[in-house]
């Protein structure tokens, strides 16, 4: 079986059962939204056949001579106003739906925002110790600082797909109604166009590791600022650690700045082959002496149509460019590879007269070819008196 893609995975896990009973609505009123504005359109046709003087259906067939229809036993100016009033009502309608659409996805987005942040805080107060000691923490401060806001972004940017999805199916299939023969050029022209598109794309997933890579090592600078602060003072290496920062730093910047132009060039060229489309239908419908009615109708709905088609294709290339983030927090949320917690059972009832260590020994995880830090050490600590820990440095004082 075929995995799911990380957003939609982590969509899933962030939701649960409860709100990912919402897509569903989210779908819905994406696709009664869409029929309003489609069939506001196409109720242009009658209203141009009106003020041109073309009140039959003459030259149409299907659909297009049905909205020709709409309000053919009214006189003009009656069925004038009739037509644009049912115009403005769908256009309002469609708005609300779309109003509605936005409260809705806001909800599960910060919802699934919210379920992220704690699963990654639950998994790090949960997991075994071992663990910190073999990861970098600045590579963990960067994951549950950074990159579980952008996984939250790609979790928005799929929702936003949804809706745009929903709407262009609709739209699609009004296309389709008014005129099959130009909807076959469109969807061909569309398929080409997203190939390209995702062609391109696809060349966005190396630059976002990057950026996560370096945005993990940045912080580990920064940590060092932070925790070392005494130690750089008083060996006086501020020059030293402000170049190392600076580097960490800069290579920050590089790797974000590949990914951004990467990005930046999808939008103008999709703009640019949907113009072609655009000019390449008016010809064709020129060519085949389509009435002008239905070919302003075609011609809006295929403008309203490209929006969403640009905004599935820019969702995809920013799930793409944030697939390294989506990669890092959801390496942190698998338990696959990672210690588990101790497990015990006993209630602890508090300390009485002493902690008592009989033969213990202990190996440090990322240490397992080395020697024992505390080989079969037997002391006791007891209440109400000073122990001192007395070694040579490295003798597993701290320990």
């Amino acid at each position: 079986m075929r995995p799911l893609p990380p957003a939609l995975s982590m969509l899933r896990g962030a939701l649960g059962g409860r709100l990912m009973r919402l897509l569903p609505v989210v779908v819905l009123l994406g696709l009664a939204a869409a029929a309003l504005e489609g069939l506001g359109i196409g109720l242009i046709i009658p209203l141009l056949g009106i003020i041109m003087g073309h009140g039959d259906a003459t030259g149409m067939g299907g659909f297009s001579a049905l909205l020709q229809k709409v309000g053919a036993g009214l006189g003009e100016r009656e069925r004038l106003v009739v037509i644009s009033a049912a115009i403005l009502g769908s256009i309002l309608l469609k708005n609300l739906l779309g109003f509605a659409n936005t409260v809705l996805t806001a909800h599960i987005y910060s919802k699934a925002s919210f379920a992220i942040r704690s699963a990654l805080s639950e998994r790090l107060l949960r997991i075994g110790y071992p663990f910190f000691l073999r990861q970098s923490p600045g590579r963990l401060l960067n994951i549950i600082s950074n990159e579980s806001w952008r996984a939250s972004d790609a979790i928005q940017a799929l929702l936003g797909s949804i809706v745009s999805a929903s709407a262009a199916v609709i739209l699609l299939a009004f296309l389709l109604l008014l005129s099959w023969q130009m909807t076959l050029l469109v969807t061909l022209g569309l398929a080409l166009v997203q190939l390209a598109h995702a062609m391109l794309s696809a060349q966005l997933k190396a630059p976002s590791r990057s950026v996560a890579a370096r945005n993990s090592a940045l912080a580990s600078q920064m940590l060092h600022l932070v925790h070392a602060g005494r130690l750089i003072r008083i060996f006086g290496q501020e020059d030293r650690e402000q170049a190392a920062f600076d580097t960490a730093s800069d290579g920050v910047r590089r790797a974000a700045f590949v990914l951004a132009t990467r990005q930046g060039a999808l939008p103008p060229l999709t703009e640019v082959l949907h113009a072609l489309l655009f000019l390449a239908t008016v010809i064709a419908a020129f060519l085949a002496n389509v009435s002008f009615p239905l070919t302003a109708a075609f011609l809006i709905l295929l403008y309203r149509l490209q929006p969403h088609m640009r905004a599935l294709q820019m969702s995809w290339s920013q799930l793409q460019g944030l697939s390294g983030s989506l990669e890092e927090v959801t390496w942190l949320l698998d338990p696959a590879g990672k210690p588990a917690p101790p497990l015990g059972s006993l209630p602890f009832p508090g300390l009485g007269e002493r902690i008592a260590f009989e033969g213990v020994s202990f190996t440090y995880a990322s240490e397992e070819q080395r020697a024992a830090v505390l080989h079969a050490a037997t002391f006791d600590i007891k209440a109400g008196r000073s122990t001192a820990l007395i070694g040579r440095s490295g003798a597993g004082k701290t320990t």
